[in-house]
């Protein structure tokens, strides 16, 4: 504190980094399940703390189904409409296509070659929200086996500590360390069990068929509207696995799948090859149904890159 008593705001932020600190392992350790935070006459370093925690409730409800950051960019604003891939990294997708002259409004389209930056400066900027090996060590332990790392994933869908008696808050594909999404609870099960066979997931979303945009789990856009989602899983898993999927396909034609490797060497699907599929979508009164995230072939083959590279964070 001494080189910084002084600076009124340096104070306050410190103060805030070690509140959190000390919250997050009570939470995390599973100490207790509740905190209780008070201020006399300013709330904004307490609303900060609970941001940091992910226990902010905001108000009003999303206008989008993923986080946008584009409110006061000149261009970016317009934006409505984003893969799938990204929506548990969404700063990596904001770095990657911030040099885009525009953001897709109303329809993804179908691009032969989407502009994505490079991800290497990415790590650069962003590696301040990344775990230290220590944090890591406890909340995944020592990774010796494929079955030490599917528990660690269904102890992240579970949000059940681990054998450390530690949280696991998030996985390298996650960078916030909120958890898993509200909207999980509703395929909880079927996810664990994934998990426990080899089915490794990183990304998904339940099935949802005319909710309430003011619904609490699923809900977004204005009042008054119903929002509906095809059921996604993204996942990795053995190439035996793979094989199994692929025999099973054909007896389920309503189901799209994409398979690809580290080096697309495999690089196979049974749909379109370039054409984007809306996996959300929303009516609402006097507008017209909106599609703010699609799964697009061509930019999957972008984020495979990315999350095999992701492997190398843990």
């Amino acid at each position: 504190m001494e080189p910084i008593r002084h600076n009124d705001d340096a104070v306050r932020k410190f103060g805030i980094h070690q509140a959190v600190h000390l919250c997050r392992e009570l939470l995390n350790k599973g100490l207790t399940t509740s905190i209780h935070l008070y201020t006399l006459n300013r709330e904004s370093a307490s609303r900060e703390i609970l941001q940091e925690l992910g226990l902010w409730i905001k108000k009003p409800m999303r206008t989008l189904p993923w986080k946008s950051f584009g409110c006061n960019h000149p261009v970016r604003y317009k934006e409505t409409v984003r893969p799938i891939f990204w929506s548990t990294r969404p700063n990596s997708y904001v770095f990657r296509t911030q040099d885009w002259d525009d953001f897709p409004n109303g329809r993804w389209g179908n691009s032969s070659s989407p502009a994505f930056n490079d991800l290497a400066d990415y790590y650069l900027f962003y590696l301040k929200g990344h775990l230290s090996k220590e944090d890591q060590l406890k909340m995944y332990g020592e990774l010796k086996s494929i079955v030490d790392v599917q528990n660690i994933f269904v102890s992240f869908i579970s949000q059940q500590p681990n054998q450390n008696g530690i949280k696991v808050t998030r996985l390298p594909w996650n960078e916030q360390e909120i958890g898993t999404q509200p909207e999980t609870s509703l395929i909880k099960e079927q996810l664990i069990w994934c998990n426990k066979h080899g089915i490794l997931t990183i990304n998904s979303q339940p099935a949802v068929n005319g909710a309430s945009s003011t619904d609490p789990l699923v809900g977004w856009g204005k009042p008054g509207g119903y929002c509906y989602q095809k059921a996604y899983l993204e996942f990795f898993t053995s190439q035996k696995n793979t094989e199994s999927l692929r025999q099973l396909l054909p007896l389920y034609p309503r189901l799209s799948c994409q398979i690809i490797n580290h080096n697309a060497t495999i690089d196979w699907t049974n749909g379109e090859s370039t054409m984007p599929i809306a996996v959300t979508w929303g009516v609402f009164p006097g507008s017209e149904i909106a599609q703010p995230t699609v799964v697009d072939p061509l930019s999957f083959r972008v984020w495979k890159d990315e999350a095999f590279e992701t492997w190398n964070n843990w």
